[in-house]
């Protein structure tokens, strides 16, 4: 009975401060709020699955590329890119080409998808931007130009290095379908930064990693499958602040 009587005198006590507190600050008052969110910051390694349709589009190319990525803080991804591309045309009588290089992006993404409350599934959806970089080597083995009036040439062009650099905005989705196992889709706008082809014979056929070396915009798309590593967790404090209406 003692113990209760004195739990009822606190919380008057404390009613009444918060009634002198309001009537002292009169109207709108800033009130804090906490909250601990708890974040994974696991290591998520892809592969782009659409690289393996490239020989079949075109014939003579290879593409192979590989994605990391990982949550900073919360929401906010840091990703980074690689891969190695080749090339060979062969037209017979006309040109013999040759080209192999790599290439790197690295770049932000930003969630906009809610937590998974129950920290058991990993779906985001998601905006970003990457910067590009690739090294190409390009040899013309052998080129027949046909000229009815100066003459036919034959000649060939030797190894030649190119440098591509370029700025990409990206979108996309990257869904959960086993434990550790997502399945993901994006769509890329390219715009290119430098100009290679002018410090070449030939143009390159493609920059590795952005695209037709002719054209300065590129779009793309890209289907990967990702495998998460859990490295570890932490804790992050979000603070907010909402306006409570105090009435005399």
């Amino acid at each position: 009975m003692h113990i209760g009587h004195a739990q009822q005198k606190t919380d008057t006590a404390a009613v009444q401060k918060d009634t002198l507190s309001a009537a002292e600050h009169p109207g709108s008052q800033p009130v804090r709020h906490d909250s601990v969110i708890l974040v994974s910051h696991d290591l998520r390694l892809g592969i782009d699955l659409s690289r393996i349709a490239m020989p079949f589009l075109q014939p003579g190319r290879r593409d192979v590329e590989a994605s990391a990525d990982m949550q900073i803080i919360p929401n906010l991804y840091g990703v980074v890119e690689l891969g190695y591309h080749q090339m060979q045309i062969n037209k017979s009588g006309l040109f013999e080409y040759h080209s192999h290089g790599y290439f790197y992006r690295i770049g932000m993404d930003k969630n906009i998808l809610p937590p998974d409350p129950n920290h058991q599934r990993h779906d985001i959806a998601y905006f970003g931007f990457r910067l590009g970089h690739a090294v190409l080597q390009q040899t013309v083995n052998s080129y027949h130009i046909t000229d009815t009036v100066w003459g036919n040439v034959d000649g060939s062009i030797p190894r030649q290095t190119v440098q591509g650099f370029w700025l990409e905005i990206v979108a996309g989705l990257k869904i959960q379908i086993a434990k550790y196992v997502d399945l993901g889709w994006s769509v890329r706008g390219r715009t290119l930064l430098n100009h290679p082809e002018r410090k070449t014979n030939v143009p390159p056929y493609v920059i590795p990693g952005f695209g037709k070396g002719s054209n300065r915009q590129a779009f793309d798309f890209n289907y990967s499958v990702f495998f998460r590593i859990p490295l570890f967790q932490s804790h992050y404090t979000i603070h907010k602040k909402t306006t409570s209406s105090l009435k005399g």
